[in-house]
């Protein structure tokens, strides 16, 4: 009689390991072989992409840094002649005068019937000047006078005046000039 392989165990993986031949084997240790090192080669790139990454951001982070401390600033007289220059040298010596102070003192003057046409300040000389109409001669010599007494206004003189023909009211037109005084300082 022929011998027969009857095996009723369960035929899992530890069976079919079992009766796997040493070729089956080899191959199988030389395919986890080659995924292992495979493995480290990706996580190692992969390090070494991610330092690389912060490299390059730390490098141009610096050279950000240094191009802006390097970059000449271009200035505003660039390309403008001396004629230029001095006239917006001006209109910023205009803007910075004290308008707010020199307004509230004069609105604190015009008690009576006069209204401020024109104000000019003189940057150089520190000195006000102003066209203004008043109803009558009264009004204007009373708006000089209430001049004279404020602090910050000294050497307040009256250049010239006219009545105005052309308006029926008839107004008095004048031109004033007074010093500024700096608050705190006296004459």
């Amino acid at each position: 009689m022929k011998k027969l392989d009857i095996d009723f165990a369960d035929r899992g993986v530890l069976y079919w390991l079992g009766r796997a031949d040493v070729r089956l084997w080899s191959v199988g240790l030389v395919a986890s072989g080659v995924l292992l090192l495979s493995w480290l080669e990706w996580s190692s790139m992969q390090g070494e992409l991610n330092r690389l990454a912060q490299e390059r951001t730390q490098l141009v982070s610096r050279q950000e840094r240094q191009s802006s401390l390097k970059k000449p600033r271009p200035s505003a007289a660039s390309g403008l002649t001396a004629e230029q220059i001095k006239a917006k040298n001006a209109v910023i010596r205009q803007l910075n005068q004290p308008w707010t102070e020199l307004l509230e003192t004069l609105e604190s003057t015009q008690k009576g019937r006069v209204a401020l046409l024109e104000l000019r300040f003189d940057p150089v000389r520190n000195r006000v000047k102003g066209v203004a109409e008043a109803k009558n001669s009264i009004e204007m010599l009373r708006f000089i006078t209430q001049m004279k007494a404020q602090p910050l206004l000294g050497k307040v003189e009256l250049s010239l005046h006219q009545i105005s023909q052309t308006d029926p009211n008839k107004p008095y037109r004048f031109e004033f000039s007074a010093d500024w005084r700096e608050e705190g300082v006296q004459p």
